[in-house]
């Protein structure tokens, strides 16, 4: 994915920006030691990981396995992709009747679900794509943010009062055009699931203190924003201001962690249609996007130097107890009437 358009487009918003860390001791504290074991291996013991069926199986099994230590119900959803030919004189966008569908050859491709059971039937989702291109270890893209699933996990384990339903995925062929997501949105709109809120991760594990590290679409941007990127990008649409306010509040009460929080512009959605929270949004549901902005602060993006030990290991353990707090806040503000 490529967050130019992204940033590009948000460049009128500026003066939105909430910066801070936590004032507090933290409540939770994620572990180090676990989030670079889950990196490594996806990123090192088992790469490529999705590009070799053999290696896919793996993490696939690796995820399952890291989910299921914490006590939350784990299924593996299964699913095929289609495409749509139509005859020459009939193109398929004025006659879709017309249309047959093929399935590609491929076979079945699969996102991992974690859920654990809350009072209600609303639903938290959290999702982070664990699928890498095939000439990238993928360390940052998207092992980083599969290990703060983990670690969710891991942080949600004890916390036995839920009042939604919490529900942790790891998508399937992110890098293909989120067709992972798309698939898991579609399918809970058709069910008729009441998801209050979509929480998406793409690269969030590098970060730096030297200056001139972090980039910009736009040169000025850096007189607000600084040239070191040491901060995490918090984003939403319009109509996910106060959900965005709110989750930004919550964030920096827990996290020793710099965050930049930007409502994007409205009308503007399909501009940000490049990580697996846009396929929520297609489907009206709310949904904010975390990130460390990829290829404007780490050049290894999509190359083969994506590697584990390039990550902040310290900063990337902060995202973890942070989004705990963005959930909690979110489900008590669920609770049964």
């Amino acid at each position: 994915m490529t967050f130019r358009i992204l940033l590009s487009s948000l460049t009128f918003y500026l003066l939105l920006i909430v910066c801070g860390f936590a004032d507090d001791t933290q409540k939770v504290a994620a572990d180090n030691e676990r989030i670079i074991q889950t990196v490594r291996f996806l990123s090192e013991e088992n790469h490529p990981r999705t590009a070799i069926r053999e290696n896919k199986e793996k993490t696939i099994d690796y995820i399952v396995h890291s989910f299921t230590d914490t006590g939350f119900e784990v299924t593996r959803g299964e699913f095929a992709i289609k495409r749509f030919i139509s005859d020459v004189d009939f193109p398929a966008p004025s006659h879709p009747h017309d249309q047959i569908a093929i399935e590609l050859n491929q076979g079945t491709f699969a996102n991992i679900h974690a859920m654990k059971k809350g009072k209600t039937d609303k639903r938290i989702v959290v999702g982070a794509h664990y699928d890498a291109v095939a000439s990238s270890p993928g360390a940052d893209d998207n092992a980083s943010a599969v290990a703060v699933l983990v670690e969710l996990a891991h942080l949600l384990k004890e916390t036995t009062e839920l009042n939604c339903d919490v529900e942790l995925v790891s998508y399937d062929l992110e890098e293909a055009g989120c067709l992972g997501s798309q698939y898991h949105a579609k399918k809970l709109k058709a069910q008729n699931v009441d998801v209050v809120c979509m929480l998406g991760m793409d690269l969030v594990g590098y970060y730096s203190d030297k200056e001139n590290s972090q980039d910009y679409p736009v040169s000025a941007m850096s007189l607000l924003y600084g040239t070191k990127g040491d901060f995490l990008v918090m984003t939403g649409r319009q109509e996910d201001a106060k959900l965005l306010a709110d989750a930004t509040k919550a964030f920096r009460s827990a996290a020793m962690l710099k965050v930049i929080s930007l409502p994007a512009p409205k009308g503007l959605e399909d501009l940000l249609s490049r990580s697996d929270h846009a396929p929520f949004w297609q489907e009206g549901y709310h949904a904010l996007f975390f990130t460390d902005t990829a290829e404007f602060r780490n050049k290894n993006y999509h190359e083969s130097t994506d590697t584990w030990d390039t990550l902040d290991y310290d900063r990337l353990a902060q995202v973890p107890v942070g989004l705990y707090e963005i959930i909690l806040m979110i489900d008590a503000a669920n609770a049964p009437e």
